[in-house]
């Protein structure tokens, strides 16, 4: 899987939304754990204090405290128990709203258990291609721990940039440079197992793979109505999007593959981007007009924004995860 900008603005997104769900949980479990605690220290403090009062000034010791106590006993009850009473932690302040996320994401059997989960992901992305290809059980194994150790490598670069840590211009370039060779690096090796033929097959198949998600999402919500894509409007949609967005012309360009710039990661850039987005998904719905049923084109619009959102929704969580410049 490259390792392109706004496949890792998403990849930050759903690692940002499913591991920040973890790390809330596991908090909230904690505190709740800590309360418990608390609650169970206070109550026998408050007990103590109570005896020890009682038995001090001779009155009766009742569930809702001493009765009989003079204003002078009652006064000095209320510094006992303010004096044995455990301090309350003082509220941090921590103006990184990912901190606590990039602070979970160290733990090493987290971090494991997400490199386990990407050999699924990674078999259901290439499933199609794995059927284009063709290939024997043992090149399809080394295949697919190729494609597995590009996606770890890709995640081990979105948990540097989110590290919590304020990462320089120059660092996030060098680190996306240090990507850009190993995707060639790997695309050496992954070459000399296919051969020139299947790996310009993979190459196309990459090249289009935003698109086949999209088109597998959109059928999937056609087919639950019953008004799936033929195969020929498939292939007519599919060529439509791909052409226009390859074609389109980008001011700043974070799904760019290649020349992904994280220095131009900033919120005004963004801003740029989703509306030039927008344009792009005009033309893609305008072509989409002249293949799909009147019923289809409306699902293919509400696939759009739902994807549109996702996609605002990833780069600003992004834009907090890598430390992103504000619009000035």
């Amino acid at each position: 899987m490259k390792s392109n900008g706004l496949s890792l603005v998403l990849f930050l997104a759903a690692l940002g939304l499913g591991g920040w769900a973890t790390w809330e949980h596991r908090e909230r479990a904690g505190l709740e754990e800590r309360l418990s605690a608390a609650l169970k220290e206070r109550d026998a403090y408050q007990q103590t204090a109570t005896r020890k009062l009682a038995l001090e000034s001779k009155t009766n010791v009742r569930a809702e405290g001493p009765e009989g106590l003079g204003p002078e006993n009652a006064e000095a009850l209320a510094k006992e128990l303010e004096k044995k009473a455990p301090p309350a932690a003082a509220a941090k302040d921590d103006k990184n709203p990912m901190s606590g996320m990039a602070k979970m994401m160290k733990d090493p059997a987290m971090r494991d258990a997400m490199k386990a989960q990407m050999r699924s992901q990674v078999e259901f992305m290439y499933r199609d291609l794995f059927d284009l290809l063709g290939l024997d059980a043992t090149k399809q194994e080394s295949l697919t721990k190729l494609l597995q150790e590009r996606s770890s490598a890709g995640m081990e670069l979105g948990l540097a940039m989110m590290g919590g840590e304020p990462i320089s211009d120059e660092d996030k370039k060098k680190k996306m440079e240090e990507m850009k060779l190993a995707n060639e690096e790997s695309d050496k090796v992954m070459k000399e197992l296919l051969g020139d033929a299947d790996f310009t097959k993979f190459q196309q198949f990459e090249k289009s793979q935003p698109e086949r998600q999209q088109l597998n999402a959109l059928n999937g919500q056609l087919k639950d109505k019953g008004i799936g894509l033929s195969e020929q409007a498939e292939s007519q949609l599919m060529d439509a999007m791909f052409n226009e967005r390859t074609n389109f012309k980008y001011d700043v360009n974070f799904a760019d593959q290649k020349n992904f710039d994280p220095s131009q990661f900033t919120e005004q850039n963004l801003g740029r981007f989703t509306e030039q987005q927008a344009e792009l998904r005009g033309k893609i719905l305008e072509k989409a007009g002249g293949i799909l049923t009147p019923e289809q084109l409306d699902v293919f619009r509400k696939s759009q924004e739902q994807q549109a959102a996702m996609e605002k929704m990833g780069m600003e969580m992004g834009l907090k995860m890598m430390g992103g410049k504000k619009a000035e």
